[in-house]
Parts: structure tokens; sequence; C-alpha cells
């Protein structure tokens, strides 16, 4: 029976404790035999689409985005590393090193709608017996952005065989008429050269065109144009008009920094103020990702529950779209779980996933919400599950959030 498997895999994982490496240890470095720590406890991504709109907060990223790490040589340490599933530390030998950001692991050489966001990292150096701490990292746009379009005189006069070819590199993409969608397109050289052919009917004839535009960078958006205009005579004429939206300004990356994000809470309701009192759940120093956590064998997957007022209840909806798991778990009747008045048969479950329970609970500001232990029995159960805590605090305040955890086939 799957059941008894899953009560088996959780009692043997109980039984050796879960206790998951917390830090990676890689050896690289400058000087044999000496390590220094690299701390990801008050690490944070942030995105910035300044480009677009100016004056825009940065955001927190997707917890897809990947982590490379580099030694002094260029050469890449250990594997990559994704966001969501960082550890808190690994260790380095001394030395010194780079990381680099991106929100996707390749760069699409030309894609509709596909921005990639990154950022790089230099000089992070590690000394022997201390501790590094990476800071808050703001990504911007790393690839080049391209949209078409005509004025109104052009659009008048335009056939619809009217189409676009833009080439930046490798990459290539058709603006037909009336395409509204941007394009993206891989920057690998620090400038690069864009080619724009136009080709199709103008007032009744099939016109063609082409324009060379150089000094084509990364994180810039090239708006092409085009413009119909009409002389003295009466005669008219086309061209194309290239406008150039950069954002010049450095990014955030620099070692043991601190950002805050001004502006209201965009979860909040219209006319809603976020309530710093209000009770809530912390991962990785931030808020929980909306995206589920892809989990993989011995990973830790540490929260914490903060309740500025003291927590009153704490109770947790667990959910999935496993059929299997439905059939064999959730029809115990063991959900939702009140964790301060737990029933017998739901503080086998606490046990076996390691949840915090008991009158211990209330009245604690801040506690830890562990769900490691759960990670091993849910590698049986591919697909997504779901874990939604909802807190009350003393003061009658009450959150509600959902963690999303996913096992690949």
């Amino acid at each position: 029976m799957k059941l008894f498997k899953f009560i088996s895999t959780v009692a043997l994982a109980l039984s050796i404790g879960l206790v998951g490496c917390e830090r990676d240890k890689i050896g690289y470095g400058d000087k044999e035999g000496a390590t220094g720590t690299l701390s990801f406890m008050k690490f944070d991504v942030k995105t910035s689409t300044d480009i677009e709109i100016i004056s825009r907060a940065a955001t927190s990223a997707t917890y897809n985005y990947v982590i490379r790490i580099f030694d002094a040589n260029g050469d890449q340490v250990g594997a990559d590393y994704i966001y969501g599933q960082m550890p808190e530390s690994i260790v380095l030998t001394t030395g010194t090193y780079s990381m680099k950001i991106q929100s996707q692991s390749q760069i699409p050489s030309a894609e509709f709608e596909s921005p990639v966001y990154g950022a790089t990292v230099e000089n992070i150096v590690i000394e022997e017996d201390k501790t590094t701490d990476v800071g808050v990292i703001t990504c911007k746009l790393i690839n080049i952005k391209v949209s078409v379009g005509y004025n109104e005189a052009m659009w008048a006069v335009l056939g619809d065989d009217a189409n676009v070819l833009v080439e930046i590199g490798d990459g290539a993409l058709n603006f037909a008429k009336g395409e509204s969608q941007n394009g993206y397109f891989a920057a690998p050289e620090v400038s690069n050269a864009m080619t724009v052919k136009f080709a199709g009917t103008v007032d009744g004839n099939y016109a063609t065109m082409t324009r060379a535009f150089t000094d084509v960078k990364a994180g810039q958006w090239r708006k092409i144009n085009f413009i119909m205009t009409v002389n003295e005579e009466g005669d008219a004429t086309f061209d194309v008009i290239v406008e150039d939206w950069c954002d010049e300004k450095e990014l955030a990356n620099n070692i043991d920094v601190s950002e805050e994000v001004i502006g209201p809470d965009p979860e909040a309701g219209e006319g809603e103020e976020e309530n710093p009192d209000a009770p809530k759940v912390i991962y990785k120093g931030g808020s929980v990702p909306t995206s589920p956590i892809v989990i993989t064998d011995g990973m830790q997957l540490g929260f914490t529950i903060s309740a500025p007022k003291g927590i009153a209840g704490l109770s947790v909806d667990i959910a999935s779209d496993n059929a299997d798991f439905n059939n064999d778990v959730l029809s115990m009747g063991i959900s939702p779980i009140d964790l301060v008045n737990p029933s017998e048969a739901q503080i086998s479950i606490c046990d076996m996933f390691g949840l915090p329970y008991g009158s211990n609970l209330v009245g604690q500001t801040e506690t830890a919400f562990d769900l490691s232990g759960a990670v091993t029995p849910l590698l049986g159960f591919p697909g997504t599950h779901s874990f939604t805590l909802t807190i009350t605090d003393a003061e009658g305040n009450s959150t509600s959030t959902t963690i999303k955890m996913k096992v690949n086939e």
C-alpha cells in the first residue's frame, strides 16, 4: 500500500534525524586547506524593471533564478544553484570569487516576450575562518528589448502584408502588422549591430527598406517607429526612427548590503494598508514564493512564523494534486491540522513532518516552521503539494500563507 510506504519512509527519515547538510563544501581557491564561508542568510534577489517603468521599485524575484559561482580563473565552482533552493551557506577555500545570477539558465537568441534579468557580483573575497555575507542583489534586463510601431499617417496607408524583420547577432524576429508583443534578443557582445528590414504595401505600392543601427546594448529598449511624412508638394515618404530607452544606473549588487523596497504591499486590497504587526511566514529572509518550490532529496526547507502580537491560533491545511497522496494520506481526515490543539491522529502527522504543535506555541512571537521533514515522504508522490498556514494573533489579526512544493516526475 502507498500509505504503508509513505509512513515507513517517514519513520525511516525520522530515525536518521532527517538531517541535511546546511552547508555545501566546495574545494576551490588559492590557499590549500584554508577555508571560509559564503553565507546566504542575508541573500535576496530583486528584479528591477526600470527600463519600462522608470518609477517602479524593485520587486522580489521569482525563485527559479539560476546562481553560478566562479573562481578567480573564471571556472565555475560546483553546479548551478536555484535561488529558491539555496543552502544557508557554502564552504569555499580562500580566494576571490564572482557570482552570476540569471532569471533563466540560457538566453534565447531571439524570442517574443522572453525577458531575461541578471546581475554579476565581482570580488567576493573568502578569508580563512571568516564568513562573507551576500546581500541584496538587484537584477536588470540583460537582453535587448525591441518593439515596432507606426505613426498615424503611416498606419493609414499600410497594407496587411507589412512585415518588419529585426536581426541582432544570431537572432531574428518577424514583426507582422499590428504585432504588439516585444521581442527580446541575446546580447553576447558589449556592443551589437541591429538590422531592420521592412517589406510590404505602402499606399498601394510595394516597398522595401533596410536600415542598420550600431551600438545596441544589453538593457536597452529599441523602439522602432516607422514615420510617414508629406512634403509641401504633397509627396509622401516614409522613414524609420529608433528611440533608445536605456537605464544606465548601476546594479545594487554590493556584498553585505541591504535594500528597502518602498511602496505599498502589492497583495493588499485597494484602499488597504499593510499591517506591520500582522502575522507572516518568512522564507530566506523574505516572502514565501508564489510559485512552487521544486524539492529534491535532502533539501532543507526552513520557514519562520513571525507574530509580533503573539500566536493565538495556528492551523495548516494540506492539499495535493497527486491522487495517490489524496487517497492514501489525506483520506485519513487529518487536514486541516489545528497545531495548537491537534488530535492524536494529527499529532502523529506532526511528528512525521516535524511540525511544531501544542500549547507552547501560544504567545510565541516567532517560531520555526521547518518542512525539511516533509521532503523525503513527499518525494514518493510526484505533483504539487501545498501547506496553507493560517495564523491568528492575540489581537485577532489573521493571515493565510500557502507554501507550494513540487515533486518532479
